[in-house]
Parts: C-alpha cells; structure tokens; sequence
C-alpha cells in the first residue's frame, strides 16, 4: 500500500466517522460516549486500513474478459524499434512522494515546535508562581488573561477571582472535573495525532469538538447542584472568549451558545440516545467491508470448480554459474530475486508456484551445468506443472544496448510451441504496461535447453539489459520487481482463462502473421506467388497484405525512418510526470498510393498511444509494398519503446 493511498483511506474514514457523529450525537447529553468516541476516530482511521481480513471467493475472478493477442515470432514486417528516452531534470529526477513528503514534514516540524512552545510556557507559569495542593490539584495564583484554566493536575487561577464566593466554588468544581478525568491527556493527544497527520482536515474538526465536549462535561458536573440560569449568568460574564493556551481548558471560551444550550436540555428519551448510539455498529460494519476486507480463495477450494495453475518458476543460473555481474550485482542473485517475489504474489492469483531453486545453489545440486538444466527442464513432467518460466537478465552481448525486456520461445518443432507463444504474448501484454518490451517473441538459433526440452508451455523471460542504466535502475527498484511479478502473473492468469486472436486476422496460425490457412503457412515466396497466379486483379483491390515480396518504405530507407522518428517523437508529458514507460507496438497500413491508413494500436499504456499515433500520421507518404510486381497495400508495424532515464 502506497502512503498515499494509505492517506486517502483514513481521511475517508475519519469523514465518515466524524459524519456519523455529526448526524446522531453532537450536541447529545452522553457526553463521556461522545468523548471516548471522538478519540475512536483517528485510532479506527489510522488502523482500519492496514487490517487484511479474508473474505472466502465464492465465485471466479477474472482478469480480463479480452482475447490473447498473439505475437509474432521474430519474422518479417515489423520495423526496427526505436527508443525515446525522458531526460530528468533535477527536479523530475526528484519522486513526487519525496516532495510530498518535505512539504508533510516541514509542516508537522512546525506544529511541533508550536506545541513544544506551548508545554514550556505551562511550564514557566507552574515554575513562577506560588501554588497549593487542593483535592488532588494544585492550584496557581496568576495574573494572566484567559484565567481561570487547568492542564492536567495543574489549576491557574485568577489572582483577582475569589476563590472563596460562590461563583469561584462553581468554577473551580468546573476545573477540577478536567483534573479529575484527565481532559487534557485527550488534547494532548490529538495534538500528536495532528503533528503527524495535520493533512487530514476531520482532526482538526475533532479537536473542536472534544473540546465542546470536555466543557458540556465539566459544566454539567458543576451546575448539578446549583440554579442552571445563574450558571448560565456566569458563563456570560466573559462572553468574548479571551485567549489561553492551545492545550489548556479556560474556562471563559468561546462556544457559550453551545454551552448554555447544553446546560439547560435536561435527558431526552432514553430510546432516541440509545438508537444515536447503536447506529454505529452498521457504520463500524461497512468501514470494515470497504476498507479491511479483502477477497481471497475459498477455504474448500480443492471442492470448487476452479482450476489452479501450477508453474515452474525457474531462477536462472545459481552456485558457480552467476551469470552476468553488473555494477556489483549478479544476474543469479537478480533473478532469484524476481523469482521468490514472483511466488511470494502468487498466492492472490490462485497460482501455485514450484520454485527450480530457492537458494543460491544449483537445483539438483549437480556439478554440471547440462545436467542442471536437463533437471530444471524435467520439473514440470515431475511436479505435474502446466507451465514453465525462466527468469534471467540480458546484456549487451557486443552489441549495441538496446533497453527493455525480452521473452524467448521455443523452437517452432516443439509440440509445446503455439502454447509458449500465447503464454508469451499474454505476459507481455502486461509488461508492456510497465516497461519497454520487445513487440516479437523471439528465438534463439542455437535454441535455448530448458525450452527446447519443455514439455509444457514455456517461456523465458530476460529482465532488461543490466549493462544499460535505464534497465539497471528499472530493475534494481523493489517496486518495479513486483510489478513485473504481477505482471508475470497477471499474462499467466490472462493465459489459462482466455482464447487467442490475431490482430491480422483468426485464420493465422499461432505466432505467424501470414493470414493463410495453416497447411499453408510455411510456403515459400514462389508457393505463394503460384497460389495467387491470375489473380492479380484481387491483389489491387484486396485485404492488405501481411507479407509481401517487396516490403513498405520510407523515403530513404530504414535510416531515414529511424531518423525521422528520434527528431520528431516527443515524451508525452503526462507519461514522464508520472513516471510511465513501456513499450508501444502501433499497426498501419501503407496504401497503393504511399499514404498511411488504418493506425491502430496493438499493445502499450494509454497515455502513450496518441503520440505514437500522430508520429506514424504525420510520417507522409511511403514507397508502397509490391507483389507480383503489382503495388499492393501492406500491412506495417512499428515499436516504439519509451524509457524514462533516471538521474
């Protein structure tokens, strides 16, 4: 839970509680269940939101009702993926909930400095001036305005009132009732609550309250044996309210109206304060609903009709193979990191997690790495998983850094093959929310062994470049590591729930983005040209065409494209201020007469989509796609990775 939304929580609570208090029992005579319940509110808004109490599913949650968009699998028509980066100023460089925070803080050093200053001017009257004791108080004769008013134990009397006349007895049986029930520990209190908490506007409104409260009390304590309208007489005599200390209760305050009501309203019906009162219980009941609740599984889950996925969590590398070091830090180390948060989350998405290792020695404890990967391979046959993930990071490799993450997929010869590529696509689907991400799975040529040898589902998941900053920084951060974890498991939910689709249409085959039927799908050039012999005439008017012989261009090839994107893309302001990034993968079409129609977006956060969109609109005119040796129209997608650099 954020501080934020944790802040938002017990305001709301304390609106609530304070809203009910105004409705049912302010200005009620229970005074001493208005006071202890005016003290509830901060305690209940402070706790409730920090209590997780399960409530039994009795029903199946989905993730999305959406399909799975398949991806392609590293093959044609799809451009080279450009970056654009946020620079951070210094003070964007700065997260918003540190600001917040120095604003927070700088306010509450204040009010506490103020109340520290207030606790020793209490301190110099008690110090300075000639005191006695007198039932369990000690009293202090002062010449000071505000008098007379108690703190604790402590009674400041008026050098000028009479202690002995029978307006001074009233007053001071008035002050020692605040003695008596510890008044001022309340004020004090609340003042520490509001130190901390001075954000939330119901405390300060609480504070006021208790106050009128603690006085209802004291008056009715002292009028009890005297006539009520010369009580009422007293209490005008100073009518203007004069000033005192903060945490002091003075006797002659303002308020007096609300006083001298409460003073002459004898007990109303015994029913109306007791229906007042029980009201809370329903109040009390839908906070605990709203705010501590939360769904969780069904206790006879194994009984239920749900299905519960059981996945492989494979952290690469371990015991003598630790795979890339980077600033100090170990791809091994990294990555059982993202593993263990991964299972650690996994209890919320009804996912039952089989770890390959849980510590930093190979699993099987083999002395070769062959060996160890054959066993990590062989898991999901042992353990009767429905899936395998492997966890590692990638590098530069030599080659040139290219940020964002990366999912591998076996061999199109593995029999586990189409289910890899639409868990694959499910997964990134979500981290493409959060972070750049390749728009293609991809394949290795030598092949991958923990892949290739899979008997379930299987991807591998590369957690960005540790030798490219931005990744490294992205990574490193405690609350991007769960939310990539949610994201894993979120693509595994969206997997095992939902049907696929293509956005190149349903009759592709999984991961192809030719639209041919799949007996099909591995023709050559030539197959495809002699299946569409004399149909020439189709091609001009037809569907767009997926792959082509002669591939959409832009006026000066793959370069000038790449320029013209990194000279006219901008980073959406609202994406930067709020630290958004990820992967955007937009679809046009390349019409006959070079003009860009149809742009779509596949994939990507929506605060993202409109400039990727006006990028590939204001791009102007292509040298069209050619089939046949007739120009036809072309499908084209772009990536456009937007990665936030941190200063």
């Amino acid at each position: 839970m954020t501080i934020i939304l944790y802040l938002i929580k017990t305001i709301l609570i304390s609106g609530l509680l304070l809203g009910y208090y105004w409705l049912f029992l302010r200005n009620k005579s229970f005074h001493r269940y208005n006071r202890y319940f005016l003290l509830g509110i901060p305690v209940i808004s402070l706790v409730f939101p920090v209590l997780h109490f399960g409530l039994p599913r009795l029903w199946n949650q989905q993730i999305t009702t959406g399909p799975v968009h398949l991806l392609g699998v590293a093959n044609g028509g799809l451009e080279e993926a450009v970056t654009i980066y946020a620079g951070r100023g210094f003070w964007k460089g700065v997260p918003w909930e540190t600001g917040l925070l120095a604003i927070v803080s700088a306010v509450s050093l204040f009010l506490l400095v103020r109340l520290s200053r207030t606790l020793w001017n209490i301190r110099l009257l008690c110090r300075n001036n000639p005191c006695y004791s007198l039932q369990g108080a000690r009293v202090y004769f002062i010449r000071q305005e505000g008098t007379p008013f108690s703190f604790f134990n402590h009674v400041f009397w008026n050098n000028e009132q009479d202690l002995e006349s029978s307006e001074g007895r009233q007053i001071l049986k008035h002050e020692l009732l605040h003695v008596k029930q510890m008044h001022s520990l309340d004020i004090l209190i609340l003042e520490m609550i509001r130190i901390c908490c001075w954000i939330n506007p119901f405390i300060h409104l609480i504070l006021v309250e208790i106050r009128a409260v603690h006085e209802f009390e004291a008056d009715a304590h002292a009028a009890s044996d005297r006539d009520l309208l010369d009580y009422a007489e007293l209490l005008l005599e100073n009518i203007s309210g004069p000033k005192s200390q903060s945490l002091v209760h003075p006797f002659f305050q303002k308020q007096i109206k609300r006083r001298i009501n409460m003073i002459t309203i004898r007990s109303k019906k015994i029913r109306n304060s007791l229906t007042g009162r029980m009201m809370i219980l329903p109040v009390i009941t839908l906070l605990l609903a709203l705010f501590a609740f939360k769904i969780t599984r069904h206790p006879l889950h194994l009984l239920s009709v749900e299905n519960h996925i059981r996945v492989v969590v494979d952290a690469g590398h371990g015991g003598t193979y630790p795979g890339i070091t980077s600033n100090g830090i170990r791809e091994k180390d990294l990555n059982l990191q993202i593993a263990k948060k991964i299972q650690q989350l996994a209890k919320d998405f009804q996912i039952d997690i089989i770890m390959t290792r849980e510590d930093d020695d190979l699993p099987g404890r083999f002395n070769n790495l062959h060996d160890d990967l054959q066993y990590r391979a062989s898991l999901a046959v042992k353990t009767n998983a429905d899936l395998f993930v492997s966890i590692h990071s990638n590098s530069n490799d030599g080659e040139k850094p290219e940020a964002g993450f990366e999912i591998y997929v076996p061999e199109k010869t593995s029999p586990v093959y189409p289910g890899s590529v639409k868990l694959g696509s499910a997964i990134t689907e979500y981290i493409g929310k959060d972070y750049a991400v390749a728009p293609e799975l991809k394949q290795r040529e030598k092949g991958i062994l923990v892949l290739n040898q899979a008997t379930v589902p299987a991807v591998m998941i590369l957690c960005g470049n540790l030798e490219k900053k931005s990744d490294f920084d992205f990574i490193m951060d405690y609350k991007n590591q769960e939310k990539i974890a949610r994201d894993i498991l979120k693509g595994i939910t969206l997997f095992s729930q939902q049907t696929t689709s293509h956005p190149y249409g349903s009759t592709g085959q999984v991961g192809s983005l030719n639209p041919l039927p799949p007996d099909k799908q591995d023709q050559t050039t030539d197959d495809i040209r002699k299946s569409r012999k004399n149909s020439d005439s189709a091609s001009q008017t037809g569907p767009p065409f997926t792959k082509v012989e002669f591939e959409a261009e832009y006026p000066g090839g793959a370069r000038a494209w790449s320029k013209y994107l990194q000279q006219n893309l901008k980073y959406p302001d609202e994406a930067a201020k709020n630290e958004i990034q990820g992967t955007v993968l937009v679809q046009f079409i390349v019409e006959k007469d070079g003009t860009v129609s149809n742009i779509t977006i596949i994939s990507g956060p929506d605060v993202l989509k409109a400039e990727s969109i006006r990028i590939i609109r204001d791009s102007g005119k292509w040298k069209p796609a050619k089939q046949n040796r007739h120009i036809v129209r072309s499908y084209h997608r772009q990536p456009i990775h937007y990665v936030l650099e941190h200063q």
